[in-house]
Formats: C-alpha cells, sequence, structure tokens
C-alpha cells in the first residue's frame, strides 16, 4: 500500500485506572469473579471509560489455570457530529468483549515465573462506524510473561511484559495518481483487501506489587507503560478513496491500583 500521510507522530499519554473485584471459590480450583473498572482520560482530565468483567477459572493442575469471561466496556467519547449536523457533548460508545485464556506458572524457590496467553474478541456495535477503517469484530492475542518474588510474605513484587498483536486488521490497497477535493483535501483511489492485517500494535511493561492486607483482600498498586503503535487507515463510508495511512505511535503511562475480596 502507498501512503498518503504516514500516521507516525509520537505523544505521551499520562492516565490513570482503578478497580475492585470479588472472587468467589465455588470449589477447589474452580472460581467465578467479577470486576468493575474505571479508566481516566489523558492527564486525568475526565472519565475515560468503565468497564465491568465476569469470568470463570478453573485450575485443573497445580502449575495451569484456564479461564473464559466477557467484559462490557463503555468508552466515554466527549462529542460527536452526525451527518445531520447535531452535536452530542458526550456520550457513552459501548463494546462488548469475550476471552478465553491459558496460564502457566513455575515456581523455583522465592520467584515464580508464568506465562499467559489470552485470545480475545471485542465487537463495535456503533452504526456509524467506518468499516473500511477498522474491523466491527476486533480479533488480537495478547502473550504476557511475568517474574514475581514471593520472598516477602504478604507483600509480593512483581514485573511484567505483554505483547498484544492485531489479528484482522483492515487493509487495502491505492492506486492511480493523488487527487484533490473541492475542499483541499488530498486523496487515492482505493481498494479495500478485507480485514489481512496481522502486526504487533501495544508493547506493555507492568511492575507492581500484590499486597495481602487480611486473609481475603489484596491490593495492588501498580505502573503501566504502554507503547501502542495502531495502524490507522482514514478512508471514506464507501471505501473507495484514501486520505492517509500509517502507524500512530503513542507512548501511555498509566497509574493504577486494584483491590481483590476473596471469600
Amino acid at each position: 500500500m502507498t501512503l498518503l500521510l504516514p500516521l507516525a507522530v509520537q505523544a505521551q499519554s499520562f492516565a490513570g485506572r482503578a478497580s475492585a473485584e470479588v472472587d468467589y471459590r465455588i470449589s477447589k480450583g474452580l472460581h467465578v469473579m467479577a470486576t468493575e473498572e474505571i479508566r481516566s482520560a489523558d492527564s486525568f482530565s475526565s472519565i475515560g471509560s468503565l468497564r465491568t468483567t465476569l469470568g470463570v477459572s478453573y485450575k485443573p493442575l497445580k502449575f495451569l489455570k484456564l479461564g473464559v469471561g466477557y467484559t462490557l466496556i463503555n468508552p466515554y467519547k466527549t462529542g460527536k457530529e452526525l451527518d445531520d449536523g447535531t452535536l452530542y457533548n458526550g456520550f457513552w460508545s459501548p463494546k462488548h468483549r469475550f476471552f478465553a485464556d491459558v496460564r502457566g506458572a513455575l515456581d523455583v524457590g522465592y520467584f515464580q515465573f508464568s506465562l499467559k496467553e489470552r485470545i480475545q474478541l471485542t465487537h463495535n456495535g456503533d452504526s456509524g462506524m467506518n468499516v473500511y477503517q477498522n474491523p466491527r469484530n476486533v480479533l488480537a492475542l495478547k502473550s504476557r510473561l511475568g517474574i514475581k518474588y514471593k520472598g516477602w510474605g504478604a507483600a509480593q513484587p512483581y514485573v511484567q511484559f505483554e505483547l498484544r498483536t492485531a489479528l484482522n486488521g483492515a487493509w487495502g490497497s491505492a492506486s492511480g495518481d493523488p487527487k484533490t477535493k473541492k475542499d483541499g483535501t488530498t486523496y487515492r483511489d482505493y481498494t479495500p483487501a478485507g480485514y489481512t492485517h496481522v502486526y504487533n500494535d501495544r508493547y506493555r511493561g507492568e511492575l507492581g506489587l500484590d499486597w495481602r492486607v487480611a486473609t481475603q483482600h489484596v491490593v495492588k498498586p501498580y505502573v503501566l507503560l504502554d507503547y501502542v503503535s495502531e495502524y490507522e487507515l482514514d478512508t471514506n463510508k464507501e471505501g473507495t478513496r484514501l486520505f492517509s495511512s500509517g502507524y500512530n505511535n503513542l507512548l501511555r503511562i498509566s497509574l493504577g491500583v486494584s483491590y481483590t475480596f476473596n471469600f
């Protein structure tokens, strides 16, 4: 694909996260959980999104854990102008995510090494979205390596690295010479090729502390460093004109805290 205006602007974003979780043990190795999370917008200026998760996990072996779940994602968008000129000052735009994961862990002395693989599908039900820019059902694979130190008793520091791979990004090809609309916008003729773009779109490092303050209560403060490199397409809604395409790189730093009640 020939790029028109590569989106290679690198910026930095600061945000926050807070969550509360209830984890209920049904039987040995079988748990159900419910989590509510709030994420701030950039620079803690406002609410970015609310996320409600329900899940089930099972440990068939001491070192192996399986899980499935659902997350209702409610991003808050600060404004949207419709084709008829109507402007909404703020609105919720829900998405639905389904996931399945497998996690393996190995204890070596005071250290625990872990690997987690998650496959997830996120459905965007917005009727006004441009399906030539993004798939309605986004499929991704998340791979996470972690090391935890368990020699301090109730306080267990950890570090994690996660790689996310987009499995069905929008793709296509531009052809012909650039053309200019009456308003001065430049574009090229575009032919969509479906959702065939596979690439790594996020690299995440996390440093935190699992602190069991009481038998049933765990508090986890953490910091996230996200390097996001998403491929963005800007086309018309008919998918016949390409205005720009390229990787949009962003370094996002998030401070977070989570609380879990186990019973």
